[in-house]
């Protein structure tokens, strides 16, 4: 109990409750193809901006077709992302 002064004697201060932060946990679905023909889909969070969807969609593309060649360049974005 921080700043209480013992000639008026310490009373409990009852916190203000925070409030809780709220966090968009919905999701849209990515649809892509592979250059093979296989189709994909998977969940992205909707709460990430616009430059963050499109790296989560690349390292999806790229993870879910196998891409090796491009598997660093999908880390390197996504990492950029929370």
């Amino acid at each position: 109990m921080a700043g209480c002064l013992l000639a008026f004697g310490c009373e409990l201060l009852e916190e203000e409750p925070e409030e809780e932060k709220k966090v968009d946990n919905s999701t849209y679905t990515y649809s892509y193809t592979c250059p093979t023909g296989r189709k994909n889909t998977i969940q992205i969070p909707n709460r990430l901006s616009a430059t963050c969807k499109a790296n989560w969609e690349y390292y999806a593309r790229t993870y879910g077709c196998n891409d090796a060649d491009n598997f660093s360049e999908a880390n390197r974005r996504k990492a950029q992302c929370p």
